[in-house]
């Protein structure tokens, strides 16, 4: 697997390139084409320190999107914990074997989801801190599934909401998890 290796807000060092290598290396082969392959690492100084590093790896297949995150203090620290996240992340993907009969399905929605969560992601939002205009626009190519499919894809990233298109009702979904753990499923219609 050729995967991209990417500092951002510090110097990637070619001991650090190294040591990512051997690490993904070590993971178990994904038996699907793999379509893309990064490995981000950041430093986020103005971060709490036990959080100064973060670590993400993520896979693209024709089938899923796999990804995996870790933020430490210790730069190591953080490649470890987050290809040990992504070698379970494999290991489930291959047990689960939703994906096996889906013949052109892409998860590319999901990547734009995982950006648009990175950058939200910035902790409790005060009332006065909420904008007030679109920022930015994201668009992606989706194709159909159905709603099972949808629910192993948003738990294998391990997130609280999904965006698909519904091959049963021929329209945009979005997949929710509610507060109380239950799903939900936002089935818009025109008024």
């Amino acid at each position: 697997m050729d995967v991209q290796i990417k500092a951002h807000n510090f110097k990637l060092t070619d001991e650090i390139r190294e040591y990512v290598d051997r690490r993904v290396a070590k993971l178990d082969r994904v038996s699907e084409n793999v379509t893309d392959a990064k490995f981000e690492i950041r430093e986020e100084p103005h971060h709490h320190p036990s959080q100064k590093y973060i670590a993400q790896f993520t896979i693209v297949t024709k089938r899923a999107v796999l990804r995996a995150e870790d933020k430490n203090a210790d730069v190591n620290a953080a490649i470890d914990i987050v290809t040990d996240r992504m070698a379970r992340q494999i290991r489930r993907f291959h047990d689960r074997k939703v994906f096996r009969n889906r013949r052109d399905a892409t998860s590319l929605g999901v990547l734009a989801v995982d950006q648009l969560e990175d950058e939200t992601a910035t902790g409790p939002v005060d009332d006065d801190d909420v904008a007030t205009e679109v920022v930015r626009t994201k668009r992606f190519p989706v194709l159909p599934m159905d709603t099972e499919e949808a629910i192993e894809q948003m738990e294998l990233l391990g997130h609280d909401f999904y965006v698909f298109f519904n091959a049963d009702s021929s329209q945009m979904n979005v997949l929710y998890r509610r507060r109380n753990g239950d799903l939900g499923v936002l089935e818009p219609e025109l008024a």
